[in-house]
């Protein structure tokens, strides 16, 4: 049975793949799609009431500005919902304080939907539908749009990167929103509630009544794990039977969280050579099975995993939710093994197998420019990528990109040790208290949002400290990425010997193979103090 759930999950996937990459590319370089005039029609309406000219193309710098303004825009109305929820129809509840509100705006615009509320007990209906579903289609779109960006600085010789508006607004209207749409519809038939009634009571076996939290559960669930964003309508999230009722529902949304990503290295592949695109995939492919592997060398549970997806589903549901920076759980982390636990920051350390949507291939792209300029260090040759020449300041970047990650993660784990912080959350030190704060900052700059803390870490320095992370970890990788993308659509395209060929097995187990031990001589000393002397 374990083998045929994932046999499903990865046939299905790599299936939907193929059709969502050949779109994906479409949408890449502006060729035509299905219903293309009715489309085209919807989406010139939101341009003419936003004001754009779909025609601009924008540098890096200008597609950058765009994201940010409009991130920021985003962010700015889910802080307002939440400090003025207190006063908003629909079940009002208290505000936030706000500094809890400043991080819960941060985590949700940046695609990391970390929590330090329990929604079902500290958010309003209203909020839940106009802030936080909102939202899930701003990030997700965001991230997609950036991967467009960056794609194009390959395809493209001083033309630009494209339009962010157009971008984002093609995006959520033909990609997320009818796929999210039909997904919420599939979920309601799964179990999943749909409705504007904030509660509903009903008899227990006993003879006795419950009230139960209900909403809008499906339609947010739907782009939850879509859009890899992760924030549950619950506190218990993914483990909670409204939102993941049955093992069905549990290989659904799994697939949900593994389709986007995967279709990147099609739609590469459509673009820039078939070889190319399948070499990534492959890469993204081992590197899951790794994870899933590792996560499944011991046994999880049963203290703290649901009966209803045993040890598999759960390792199954988690690795897939964290190797995409979805950070959706359907389990408590106390209840998974010590290699499962590893073999999740494994995936929120690397962040490209396959990675978030969008993000994840533009960070894989890194790890290659990474490891084409080592392969040259060793031949004695000038790295090539597709003809190009990779210069001192695109290995600068890349470096940049790489080296902020773990800055991000270990330098606040440090202040809060040195602050007294991490102690105030814990009776004493040790390797699973540390191992709880390494995760919560390693999350927060993942962009993930699975966490062993919860409301727990609901103090104005956690609140403060992980908003600040998340911000810093979403929007400076894709700065620095667009202006990779940036420099590449300025070079010449030569018919030059590559140091080694960008496809083929070969290539495929070298780029795995650095970027593993990338990530573990950067991150081995922490995983030795924390999960590995649990």
């Amino acid at each position: 049975m374990d083998i045929i759930q994932l046999a499903l999950v990865i046939i299905v996937t790599l299936g939907f793949a193929l059709l969502f990459g050949k779109y994906l590319a479409r949408m890449i370089v502006y060729e035509v799609r299905p219903l293309e005039k009715t489309l085209g029609r919807v989406e010139n309406g939101f341009y003419k009431i936003i004001g754009i000219d779909k025609y601009e193309q924008m540098t890096w710098k200008q597609y950058l500005y765009a994201l940010l303004l409009t991130n920021g825009i985003a962010a700015g109305f889910v802080f307002a919902v939440f400090m003025l929820q207190n006063y908003m129809p629909l079940n009002p509840m208290p505000a936030f304080s706000g500094d809890l509100a400043f991080m819960q705006a941060a985590s949700f615009v940046t695609n990391t939907d970390l929590q330090h509320y329990a929604g079902d007990q500290q958010l309003s209906l209203l909020s839940q539908m106009v802030s936080l579903i909102f939202v899930m289609f701003v990030a997700p779109a965001s991230g997609i749009a950036a991967a467009f960006a960056f794609i194009r600085g390959f395809i493209r010789k001083n033309f630009g990167l494209g339009n962010f508006y157009v971008d984002f607004t093609r995006i959520i209207i033909t990609l997320l929103l009818p796929v999210a749409f039909f997904s919420a519809i599939l979920l309601i038939a799964m179990g999943s509630p749909q409705t504007m009634e904030p509660s509903i009571t009903t008899g227990t076996i006993e003879g006795k009544s419950q009230t139960m939290v209900t909403g809008p559960v499906a339609s947010l669930e739907s782009i939850k794990q879509l859009g890899s964003n992760g924030g549950g309508y619950y506190g218990a999230n993914s483990a909670h039977p409204f939102e993941n009722p049955t093992g069905v529902s549990n290989i659904f949304e799994t697939f949900l969280m593994l389709v986007i990503p995967f279709s990147f290295p099609i739609a590469y592949a459509h673009l820039l050579g078939k070889g190319r695109g399948v070499s990534i995939l492959a890469a993204m492919v081992i590197g899951f099975g790794v994870m899933l592997i590792l996560g499944l060398f011991h046994e999880s549970g049963p203290s703290g995993v649901e009966t209803r997806f045993g040890s598999f589903g759960t390792v199954l549901f988690n690795v897939a939710s964290i190797a995409t920076n979805t950070g959706a759980l359907n389990s408590s982390l106390l209840g998974m093994n010590h290699d499962a636990i590893i073999s999740l920051f494994v995936g929120m350390f690397v962040q490209a197998i396959p990675g978030a949507d969008g993000t994840g291939m533009m960070t894989m792209i890194v790890y290659i420019i990474l490891t084409l300029f080592i392969v040259g260090l060793m031949v004695g040759k000038t790295p090539e990528f597709m003809s190009m020449k990779i210069n001192p300041k695109d290995i600068k970047l890349a470096v940049l990109v790489f080296l902020a990650h773990p800055a991000l993660i270990l330098i606040p784990t440090v202040v809060a040790y040195t602050t007294g912080s991490a102690e105030s959350l814990f009776d004493k030190s040790t390797p699973l208290s540390f191992t709880q704060i390494l995760y919560e900052f390693t999350s927060a700059a993942a962009n993930n949002g699975s966490d062993y803390l919860g409301t727990a870490a609901n103090t104005p320095f956690w609140n403060w400290s992980t908003g600040l992370v998340m911000l810093i970890g979403r929007y400076l990788p894709i700065g620095l990425m667009l202006a990779i993308a940036g420099s590449f659509t300025m070079k010449d395209r030569k018919e030059i010997v590559e140091p080694i060929k960008t496809q083929g097995p070969v290539f495929v187990g070298i780029l795995v193979v650095v970027t593993f031990i990338l990530t573990a001589l950067t991150f081995f000393p922490v995983l030795a103090m924390g999960p590995f002397s649990i």
